[in-house]
């Protein structure tokens, strides 16, 4: 890299981190939460839906997958467009229709059009799963840029604190209990609201977004000089009280000059356009490291969303299980035999899933407060530890949980194999967009950010089915098969420039 291209993060340095990374931060951080809220929110929201809706357990795993679906259909092109128009005017746009199909979906009377809606929101979403990041970094020099992206993905932790806590108030709690007839079938139940509080964090976030400028590194890129400095300007002048000197305003001028994009005459169809601007990613110097990036993303996908998604539904069935539980392991306490007074489920299938009351809601709001904890540790851990011994260390612990689940009968010994084990690959999936941020150009880093999540959103779809089918008549060797991927993706991690 040339001097012209390191001269951006002198002057962000000379800057100094302040207030403007701090509201970009937060500001990033709730559209991470409004990204978990409207993919492992439905977790919590679908079922309470099953009755209202009509329906079967088929249906109710279709609904849960939905959001990641849509991800998954609409991720690369919203990589293409965030690196033609800008990050903040995809974030502006995306955000608000996610929202508006969000609210719509939770006025939905049949599971078709329930279905339509999440998959719509879920296409919406996928700007912010991965644009926000991308927006953050560009406001950062290399010497912070992995801390403040560890601390924004610490909203993760905050989300999946927030889901289960509002949803304890408006599911299980008698006083938030009702039911209003609005017009012909269509009644307003209170896991209707609770997902239109999930989209709170978003709107905030968009008024919080109006206050800010396009990245500068992206209108750099595209040889906006004026717009460029601008930006530049702007953030100096909140993190300092002063403008940029002629010094660093020079430094600027040379950092565009070296950076601009070549512009190059564009297709007239627009899917081979897409294509072409990807393959560089799969040439040297970045083949090696991105393709093993996107596997371990499969793989870790698989784990922390593909098994997160499960969480609170397994946590639920073993503390609706009465009787003794001593000296049962995890899979006895899910799947094994029981008196019928033992199980407090007892009932007919359908008035369980028309039973809005959970008792899972308490494990799940643990599982939120390690993943806080976590991120703060990663945080911490990043000034004195090497990126890649900490990935290493994090996802052989996750292992050595997931096949602790095995054997394991200590009650709380299992809850906290159980959080770790889809915990600490969470964690992982965020530094290593990090990294893959650090490695790439301004110029591919939307692309390349999406292609690789787009990959762990796979992965939580074939977590998902792949547990789904074979949990309940395979249930410790499927824990089994899932602890071997936190090796998998450790092995492949060491191999990687991190």
């Amino acid at each position: 890299m040339t001097h012209n291209l390191d001269a951006f993060d002198v002057v962000m340095e000379e800057i100094g981190f302040g207030k403007v990374h701090l509201y970009a931060m937060i500001t990033n951080g709730l559209l991470q939460m409004m990204t978990i809220h409207e993919t492992m929110g439905m977790g919590i929201v679908a079922p309470a839906a099953v009755c209202d809706l009509h329906m079967n357990l088929v249906q109710l795993s279709t609904i849960t997958a939905a959001g990641f679906m849509g991800i998954i259909c609409s991720s690369y092109f919203w990589g293409y467009i965030t690196d033609k128009m800008g990050r903040r005017w995809i974030l502006l746009r995306t955000i608000s229709i996610s929202n508006i199909c969000s609210i719509i979906s939770m006025f939905m009377f049949s599971f078709t059009s329930f279905f339509i809606m999440r998959f719509l929101t879920g296409i919406f979403v996928a700007g912010p799963s991965f644009v926000a990041v991308t927006y953050l970094s560009e406001f950062c020099n290399k010497q912070i840029l992995a801390r403040v992206i560890t601390y924004m993905y610490m909203f993760t932790g905050f989300a999946m604190l927030y889901t289960p806590s509002m949803a304890t108030l408006f599911l299980a709690t008698k006083q938030t209990d009702f039911e209003v007839p609005l017009w012909g079938n269509l009644t307003y139940r209170p896991w209707r609201l609770l997902g239109a509080m999930f989209m709170l964090p978003g709107v905030i976030a968009f008024f919080m977004l109006l206050a800010m400028p396009e990245s500068p590194k992206f209108l750099f890129m595209n040889g906006d000089t004026k717009q460029g400095l601008a930006a530049m300007d702007w953030v100096s002048k909140r993190n300092t009280g002063h403008p940029l000197t002629p010094a660093q305003v020079a430094l600027m001028i040379k950092y565009q000059a070296g950076a601009e994009r070549k512009r190059k005459k564009a297709s007239s169809n627009l899917i081979q356009t897409m294509f072409n601007d990807a393959m560089p990613l799969f040439r040297k110097p970045y083949v090696v490291f991105y393709i093993g990036c996107n596997l371990v993303m499969f793989t870790l996908g698989l784990i922390a969303n593909g098994l997160g998604l499960w969480y609170t539904a397994m946590r639920n069935r073993i503390n609706m299980r009465g009787g003794d539980k001593s000296d049962l392991s995890f899979c006895e306490l899910l799947f094994g035999e029981c008196t019928i007074e033992a199980l407090e489920e007892s009932e007919p299938e359908i008035t369980v899933a028309c039973n809005d009351g959970f008792m899972g809601f308490n494990d799940s709001i643990t599982l939120g407060i390690t993943y806080i904890i976590l991120y703060k540790a990663c945080w911490v851990l990043l000034y004195f530890i090497p990126r890649k011994v900490l990935f290493i260390a994090a996802l052989v612990i996750s292992s050595t949980c997931g096949f602790s689940m095995i054997f394991v009968t200590q009650p709380t010994l299992q809850l906290f194999c159980f959080v770790f084990f889809i915990a600490f690959p969470g964690v992982v999936v965020s530094l290593l967009g990090g990294a893959l941020l650090e490695f790439v150009p301004t110029q591919l880093r939307g692309k390349a950010l999406c292609i690789s999540l787009m990959w762990c959103r796979w992965g939580a779809v074939v977590g998902t089915t792949f547990i789904g089918i074979n949990v309940e008549s395979h249930c410790e060797v499927t824990f089994m098969l899932i602890a071997i991927f936190p090796l998998l993706s450790a092995s492949i991690e060491s191999f990687l420039p991190l």
